[in-house]
């Protein structure tokens, strides 16, 4: 059924709509610059938030929120003359471990080739900080919010690893229509036992047990002022309430292993045994999805990316990008990351060039009708051609389109008039390579579409051509698949280890595996600093600072400024003087409980960077 409000100019405006920023995307790269702010005090390790949600061309539809695409960069540089180029697909390397000394290059493959799986697996040995950082953030999602079940899934994925989010999460029929999350009361009791039983158990030394109350203490007051629309916030809200909780459980004796009995009213909730299926169907309100991609920055300049800049620089028909973008990209930084070939892979070696910041560069020099006409043609990969999606991926899209953007005249972008023909254009050369079955790389001589087969090209070529005839009919798809979906559940099946493992997490009341995960990362920086306890307080101190700094309107006074530091005796005074103080007005009352707040702060503070 055609949509009675459909127009082209009611659909450039949705896409432009879809593709705005949101508070969510600028924590996410605050969250990047908090974890690399921390990695910094040991070593290079840091992260960086790219992909679509960079470039400001992501597109948030009632069916998909889209995904967050984060680098995880290693503090291992990789020489390029140790990059060993296949001659059919120079895009994809080896990297020769026998060119370059580092602890993990004495177990080579061959003899010669640094394994994928230090990337795949985010080996410590390339990733000592990331490493368990990583395995903090990723801890999946289970949680009720509001109005909605929410629940993550992890799953891999070919160039790292993917945390998928299911809002209004729900089985499809059965007894389990209806997915129970537990009652927080019972969990923040079973959090705090579990928890600090295994602190108890642990090798953590008495300073950094302390630190650990301490730095969750914290967290507990800089909570962000939209719980629900935050997962990070959602994964640790009952460890964080728990470890702060008055009312929880204070009788930890000596525990070897803590299982709560099954038998409280609850228990009657817990999801039954699945083991008679292989997929299970589940419905759900709409999705995203947050990618890790660990890499390896490159350390000299890649020879492709010379004969690049030298041809836009000297070509007097490329029209595109400028050449300040040029020079820019020139100096950004490229990476490896492990990812198999598209033709004939040898997955325990392959690796592939990652130029993110060379595209963010591009993103950020295209004008805001290029970058419309981009989304007109990511709408039709999701809409028209939504059965191609994985074989002609929206990288292959980019590609053909920064292509044309260097042969299309930029008034033919022009949204009121021709854009449309613009967009025919970028199509009409997707159909060429398809024909010849060869898209080359932005940056090198190599062929993005090698793995697709005759058949397939024959039928995107097809379906493109529909496109051409009638490009409105076709963007109508998208807008109208929206529509559809605005007051409508969508279905999708999860696979029978999926299931289990949600299982395992929704019957279990005390967040175990977030406090396991807690714990192991602190046993591991214990271990990492053992020579110099001071740089782990220092780093926890500062990265604090900074997060209480952007998170909250605390005005509290740095601990190493000239003003006078304030000790545990100075705040109990300050809180008696409160206690008992008769305020004249509520603004004076309020003013003296922010005052005595960033106090506290100071406090704990102090006491962090001092352990």
């Amino acid at each position: 059924m055609q949509n009675e409000n459909w127009s082209v100019q009611n659909f450039f405006k949705m896409l432009e709509d879809q593709s705005k920023q949101v508070p969510n995307d600028a924590r996410q790269s605050r969250y990047c610059k908090y974890i690399t702010k921390f990695a910094s005090h040991f070593g290079k390790e840091w992260c960086m938030v790219v992909g679509s949600t960079a470039e400001k061309t992501r597109l948030r539809s009632n069916m998909n929120e889209g995904d967050f695409d984060y680098l995880i960069i290693s503090g291992v540089s990789i020489p390029v003359d140790a990059l060993e180029h296949r001659e059919d697909l120079p895009c994809f390397v080896h990297v020769r471990g026998d060119k370059f000394k580092h602890s993990f290059t004495h177990n080579l493959v061959n003899g010669k080739y640094i394994h994928s799986r230090i990337l795949k697996e985010v080996d410590r040995e390339a990733f000592k900080i990331m490493c368990g950082l990583l395995q903090v953030f990723t801890v999946p999602l289970v949680s009720k919010g509001l109005h909605y079940n929410r629940v993550g899934i992890s799953r891999d994925a070919k160039p790292g690893m993917c945390e998928e989010h299911y809002v209004g999460f729900q089985m499809v029929g059965g007894a389990n229509e209806e997915i129970y999350i537990r009652n927080q009361d019972t969990d923040i009791r079973a959090t705090k036992k579990y928890f600090q039983s295994v602190m108890d158990l642990s090798d953590l030394s008495p300073s950094m047990k302390s630190l650990l109350n301490n730095l969750l203490t914290v967290l507990a007051e800089i909570k962000p002022h939209n719980k629900s629309g935050t997962a990070m916030y959602q994964t640790f809200a009952g460890l964080i309430e728990a470890v702060n909780s008055d009312n929880a459980v204070h009788d930890v004796a000596k525990l070897t292993s803590f299982h709560p009995k099954g038998t409280e009213a609850n228990d009657r909730h817990y999801i039954e045994d699945s083991s008679g299926k292989n997929v299970f169907r589940i419905k759900f309100n709409y999705k995203s999805s947050n990618d890790f991609i660990a890499a390896f920055p490159l350390e000299g300049k890649l020879k492709c990316l010379e004969e690049w800049r030298v041809r836009i620089l000297t070509s007097d028909k490329v029209l595109w990008p400028s050449a300040e973008a040029v020079e820019k990209i020139f100096q950004s930084e490229v990476y490896v990351v492990a990812k198999p070939a598209i033709i004939n892979p040898s997955a325990d070696v392959d690796f592939c060039l990652g130029f993110n910041q060379a595209e963010i560069i591009l993103a950020s020099n295209l004008s805001s009708e290029q970058r419309l006409c981009f989304l007109l043609l990511k709408s039709l990969q999701q809409g028209y051609l939504k059965h191609y999606v994985s074989v002609l991926t929206t990288f292959h899209w980019k590609t053909a389109f920064y292509h044309q953007c260097g042969q299309i005249d930029p008034a033919l972008f022009d949204r009121h008039s021709t854009i449309l023909l613009a967009l025919v254009s970028v199509l009409s050369y997707m159909i060429e390579c398809l024909d010849k079955r060869y898209l080359k790389h932005y940056f090198l001589e190599s062929n993005l579409i090698a793995h697709i087969t005759e058949t397939e090209a024959n039928e995107i070529k097809g379906k493109i051509t529909d496109i051409i005839v009638t490009p409105e009919a076709a963007l109508r798809v998208y807008f109208d698949m929206n529509k559809e979906c605005e007051n409508s559940k969508q279905e999708e099946e999860i696979s029978m280890k999926e299931m289990e493992e949600m299982k395992t997490r929704m019957n279990n009341p005390f967040n175990e595996k977030q406090t396991d995960t807690i714990i192991s990362l602190m046993s591991d920086l214990q271990k990492a600093t053992t020579s110099d306890d001071s740089k782990l307080t220092q780093a926890i101190g500062n990265t604090l600072y900074m997060v209480i700094e952007e998170e909250t309107d605390i005005p509290f006074v740095r601990p190493d400024t000239t003003q006078q530091q304030c000790s545990l005796n100075d705040l109990l005074a300050q809180a008696t003087i409160y206690s008992t103080t008769s305020f004249s007005s509520k603004n004076e009352k309020k003013k003296a409980l922010k005052d005595l707040k960033a106090k506290a702060f100071s406090t704990v503070l102090s006491s962090i960077r001092n352990k």
